[in-house]
C-alpha cells in the first residue's frame, strides 16, 4: 500500500512540473533544472515499479531472442565482446535517406547521422533505408533533449529503436566541452540508456583532449576528430609539428580507460566552386588522407569516420577516399585480429612501425609510417625468428629483397608503406 501512495505522491508531483514547465522557454536554465527534476522523479518511479529488475532481465532476454530469430545470419556487431568489427564510416544527416545505398558501394560499412528536430518515424525510415543498404548506423540522440535531462523521452527513443537491425549505438553527445555540458548530466542520460539498452555502445566526440576526462563515465566509445588540412595551404602543412600523430596517439591513450577508441578524419574542404567555406578547409590530398588513416591505426584507433558526407565533394570520395578505404579494407584481417605479435621491428627514430598477423595463414602485415617532412633511405631490423626472404610491398606492384633480417626502403615526406611478409615462425613467439 505504502508503494502505491508513493507512486500517486510522485504522478502529482509529475503532472505539476509538466503544467509549470509549459510556461517557461524551452531553451531556459530554468528548463533544463526542471528537466532534470522531473527525470530523477520518473527514475524513482521506476524503481518503485514492482519487479522491475525481473522484468527488465526478462525484457532484455526476450529482446535477444527476438533479433536472433529474425536476423539468424546478421553478423552480431551490437555485441560488445566481438571487436573484429572495424567501423569506417562517415558523418551525414539523416534527411540524405539516398547516402546510406551510395555509401555502401564505397567499402563505407556506417553512418553517424545528425538528426536535428527530427521525429521517430523520419529516424525509423532512415533505419530501414541503412538495414536495406548493410549499413550499421549510430543514432544520435536528439541533443535539445539531452540538454534538456528529458530522460525519459531519451529512454522512450531508445526502447523503440533499440531491436533495429541498422542500429550500432548511441551518439550521445558532439563536443560537449564546446558547448559546456556538465559531464554530470551526460552520466545520468548515459545510465538511464545503458539501463535500457546494455548491448549497444555510447559515444561522445572531443575535440579538446584536455576536457575529455571528466566525460569518461558518460561513453563506452571515444570519437576524436582532428582536420588539420586548411584552405589554400601546402600539401602537409599543419603536419611538420607531429601533432596529428601524437594526439591521436593520446586519445587512444585515454579511451584505453573505457572502450573504443573512433579517429574522425577530415573529409571535407573547399565549396563545390573550388572557394573557401566558412571552415576555411581544404580536402585532403590522397597522401594525406593515407597518412591520417595508417597514423590513425597504428594509435591504435579501432575504428575510423569521416566528416562529413554531406560538405565533400563526389569526385574527391571517388579519386581519395574510396581506393584508400578499399585498401585498408584488405589489411582488416590482419589488424583487427587480437592475437598479437611479440616479434618488433627496430627502426630509425622517424619510422613507426607495427606488426600485424593475418589469423588464416599466419603471415605479417607491417605498417611503416614517416613522421617526418624529411626524405630518406630507412633501415629496418626484424627479430631474428621472423625468417623471410622478401616483403612485398602493398598497393606498390614491388618487392624488397630482406637481407639478414634487414629491411631498407624509400620514404618520402609522411609516407606509408604497407609490406606483407610470408612468415614461417612458430606460435611460440606470440604473447600469452
Amino acid at each position: 500500500m505504502r508503494w502505491k501512495l508513493k507512486i500517486i505522491f510522485l504522478a502529482i508531483a509529475f503532472a505539476f512540473g509538466l503544467c509549470l514547465a509549459m510556461t517557461i522557454p524551452a531553451d531556459s536554465w530554468l528548463s533544463w533544472q526542471i528537466g532534470t527534476m522531473k527525470s530523477e522523479l520518473w527514475a524513482a518511479s521506476q524503481r518503485l515499479e514492482p519487479d522491475f529488475q525481473s522484468k527488465k532481465i526478462a525484457t532484455l532476454v526476450e529482446d535477444r531472442t527476438l533479433t536472433s530469430s529474425i536476423f539468424p545470419h546478421q553478423k552480431d556487431t551490437d555485441d560488445m565482446s566481438n571487436n573484429d568489427f572495424f567501423p569506417l564510416g562517415w558523418y551525414d544527416s539523416v534527411d540524405n535517406l539516398n547516402v546510406p545505398s551510395e555509401v555502401a558501394t564505397e567499402g563505407i560499412d556506417m553512418i553517424v547521422p545528425y538528426t536535428g528536430e527530427s521525429n521517430l518515424t523520419k529516424v525509423k525510415a532512415y533505419l530501414d533505408r541503412a538495414a536495406a543498404a548493410g549499413i550499421k548506423v549510430m543514432v544520435e540522440i536528439p541533443r535539445l533533449e539531452v540538454r534538456r535531462d528529458h530522460r525519459w523521452v531519451i529512454v522512450e527513443l531508445v526502447k523503440a529503436l533499440k531491436n533495429h537491425p541498422a542500429v550500432y549505438g548511441w551518439y550521445l553527445f558532439d563536443e560537449p566541452e564546446f558547448m559546456q555540458i556538465s559531464p554530470a548530466l551526460l552520466k545520468r542520460v548515459y545510465n538511464a540508456i545503458k539501463t535500457e539498452d546494455p548491448n549497444h555502445t555510447v559515444a561522445i566526440a572531443f575535440g579538446r583532449l584536455e576536457r575529455v576526462e571528466p566525460y569518461l563515465q558518460a561513453l563506452d566509445t571515444l570519437v576524436y576528430f582532428r582536420y588539420p588540412c586548411h584552405y589554400n595551404s601546402p600539401e602537409f602543412c599543419g603536419f611538420e609539428d607531429g601533432s596529428f600523430k601524437s594526439l591521436a596517439a593520446r586519445a587512444a591513450a585515454i579511451a584505453r580507460k573505457r572502450g573504443n577508441f573512433w579517429m574522425a578524419l577530415q573529409g571535407y574542404g573547399e565549396g563545390k566552386d573550388g572557394k573557401p567555406t566558412k571552415f576555411n578547409r581544404r580536402l585532403p590530398t590522397l597522401k594525406e588522407e593515407r597518412y591520417m588513416i595508417y597514423s590513425a591505426v597504428l594509435a591504435p584507433a579501432n575504428g575510423l569516420l569521416f566528416w562529413t558526407h554531406y560538405r565533400s565533394q563526389q569526385q574527391w570520395i571517388d579519386g581519395v577516399l574510396t581506393p584508400l578505404v578499399r585498401e585498408l579494407r584488405e589489411y582488416l584481417p590482419a589488424i583487427t585480429n587480437r592475437d598479437p605479435v611479440v616479434p618488433k621491428v627496430v627502426s630509425d627514430a622517424s619510422i613507426e612501425t607495427r606488426l600485424f598477423r593475418y589469423p588464416q595463414t599466419g603471415d605479417l602485415l607491417l605498417v611503416a609510417i614517416n613522421n617526418s617532412p624529411q626524405s630518406f633511405i630507412a633501415n629496418m631490423a626484424l627479430q631474428p625468428q621472423v625468417r623471410v626472404n622478401s616483403a612485398q610491398v602493398k598497393a606498390e606492384n614491388r618487392e624488397i629483397a630482406i637481407e639478414e633480417g634487414k629491411l631498407s626502403d624509400a620514404f618520402e615526406p609522411f609516407a606509408v608503406h604497407v609490406y606483407q611478409l610470408q612468415s614461417d615462425y612458430s606460435s611460440d613467439y606470440f604473447a600469452d
